[in-house]
């Protein structure tokens, strides 16, 4: 028999039975939550290939930001391109939602998303050696699937706070260099190590798990649009800087750093996050 079953029934009632208007039927939020059982496999295998690796030997060389953007000429270009595609589609539609969804129910709508990203998070803190909020994590991940629907977030109220990680940032704490900034076309802006590390981080989502290709790309549509309807207040002094380029590189560079090191950066250790090359 096979064990997946269910859960196959379960992604074709959702894909038959949709509500009016577009909006997914409750039992494809829960072919989503199913579709967790794969991204735990997945994440067990991650953990047993990397279980024994070790830190490497990094240099203390801290080369500034602008070092780190050796194809500045071709990362102009594609932002450029990302922020037209921005400004003619993206921002226009989640300027709609922002107005038409009202604050409480995004909380909500941010709430599931967040869950759906919570086996990476574990998979992550457990590979660094974050055992505690790993664990932390897992609790988080059950109670607020089961009690909460993903939608609310009963943990948060037990004291189980969300400690977000990635594969980019396990990579820069074993050692790996940054290997320079790019700008990904669509995706915005990154280090090659962050790319690299990026197919882990999808495969560890629950969200890019749901074999239903239309109910998983409503969900991935509907989660583009609150994650840029989120970043709206910001628009203003991003339009009013000088080199509107330039800002976006250093924020991004600001922000990688403090995800890095948990918010706590340490001077002497910025060569954990930086190049040690030349």
């Amino acid at each position: 028999m096979d064990p997946n079953g269910s859960v196959g029934e379960r992604r074709s009632e959702c894909h038959d039975e949709q509500t009016r208007g577009g909006v997914v039927d409750r039992r494809c939020w829960v072919a989503i939550a199913c579709n967790g059982a794969r991204a735990w496999r997945v994440l067990a295998v991650l953990l047993l290939g990397f279980a024994s690796a070790g830190c490497a030997t990094l240099s203390q060389h801290n080369p500034d930001p602008v070092s780190l953007d050796r194809l500045e000429r071709v990362n102009r270009g594609i932002y450029r391109f990302n922020r037209g595609v921005d400004r003619k589609v993206v921002r226009p539609v989640a300027r709609a939602y922002d107005r038409v969804v009202p604050p409480r129910v995004e909380r909500r709508f941010r709430n599931f998303f967040t869950n759906l990203r919570a086996p990476t998070d574990i998979a992550n803190n457990w590979l660094q050696g974050k055992f505690k909020p790993g664990f932390a994590g897992l609790g988080r991940f059950l109670l607020n699937t089961v009690a909460g629907g993903g939608f609310f977030d009963p943990a948060a109220k037990l004291g189980l706070e969300r400690h977000p990680e990635d594969f980019g940032q396990t990579l820069a704490a074993w050692g790996v260099p940054s290997g320079g900034y790019f700008v990904m076309p669509f995706l915005g802006p990154g280090s090659v190590r962050d790319w690299g590390a990026w197919p882990l981080d999808v495969r560890t989502d629950v969200l890019w798990q749901l074999d239903e290709s239309s109910a998983r790309n409503w969900v991935a549509g509907w989660r583009l649009v609150s994650d840029r309807a989120a970043l709206l207040p910001a628009e203003r002094t991003l339009e009013e800087a000088f080199d509107e380029y330039s800002l976006v590189r250093e924020a991004w560079f600001q922000r990688r750093r403090y995800q890095i090191f948990d918010e706590a950066p340490l001077a002497d250790e910025d060569y954990l996050f930086l190049d040690s090359e030349p």
